[in-house]
């Protein structure tokens, strides 16, 4: 098999960016009745709201950043392994090779659809990851899924599946 490079879907990276935009308007919507509508001001309600309007528009200029950045590539397959791009954690592992992992399987979290790569052994592949995450990532292996990419989850996983297959010795 030779390498095969998947692209992002920009079509669904934008429609996750309007989400939320949405969801950072509604909070700093929330926030201003709070604050400036409300009989009465409460202070915690008020400043959580203020908190999520804040992340939200800093979750989504990074989203705009990276829609407008030249690496339209979300994830690489090929007879070393596999380097997936869509996360912050599959950005932080880069190539995971094919060797390292140990299984693979399919579940649904939170509505979305996921590969989860199990590792043989997680410090020794991916060594620069904090201890709660670490433990994530021995529990649970890290996740794959089709949410931004140009591929559908059925097709993404057969993929996975066919090159952990053939290249995992």
């Amino acid at each position: 098999m030779k390498e095969t490079v998947i692209k992002f879907d920009k079509k669904k990276r934008i429609k996750n960016l309007l989400v939320g935009f949405i969801f950072t308007i509604a909070a700093l919507c929330f926030s201003y009745y709070i604050f400036f509508i409300a009989d009465k001001i409460r202070l915690y309600h008020g400043l959580m709201m203020t908190m999520l309007g804040a992340l939200g528009i800093y979750l989504v200029v990074k989203a705009a950043k990276e829609l407008g950045n030249g690496d339209s590539i979300g994830l690489i397959l090929n007879a070393e392994g596999i380097t997936y791009k869509a996360t912050p954690l599959g950005k932080q592992v880069g190539l995971l090779r094919w060797s390292s992992i140990e299984s693979l399987r399919t579940e649904k979290r939170h509505g979305i659809q996921f590969v989860f790569l199990k590792l043989r052994d997680a410090s020794r592949d991916i060594p620069a990851l904090g201890p709660a995450l670490y433990q994530n990532v021995e529990t649970n292996g890290i996740p794959v899924s089709a949410d931004q990419l140009a591929i559908g989850f059925e097709e993404l996983a057969q993929l996975i599946a066919q090159y952990h297959q053939r290249y995992r010795y």
